[in-house]
């Protein structure tokens, strides 16, 4: 019983050692503006943000920095009735800030 509490405990341990956590945080990060327009003017309110192939959200005019894990991330960027935009940038990290200007264009 000793022996499963020890190697119990060495697990959880070494969980806090590996680095698994998310691509978007506030913390050891950099920051990344992403300002999406369309080629007719389109609003392009409800173009999807993905980061790393996870759903970041909708990134707004008022709200387009995102907060990225520095070293290299995917962003892509969806909206009906447009190609799918699909870049791979490297993120600096503090106290760098980056934008990305996405340019949509119509299927």
């Amino acid at each position: 019983m000793r022996t499963l509490l020890i190697g119990v405990v060495l697990v959880v341990l070494a969980g806090g050692c590996i680095d698994g956590g998310p691509v978007i945080s506030k913390s050891g990060m950099g920051n990344l503006e992403i300002n999406v327009s369309a080629q007719d003017g389109a609003d392009t309110a409800l173009a999807e943000i993905y980061l790393d192939g996870i759903f970041i959200g909708n990134v707004t005019h008022n709200m387009p920095v995102l907060h990225a894990k520095f070293g290299q991330r995917v962003v892509e960027v969806k909206a009906q009735g447009f190609k799918p935009y699909k870049k791979t940038i490297t993120i600096l990290g503090e106290p760098n800030h980056q934008a990305l200007n996405v340019l949509l264009e119509k299927e």
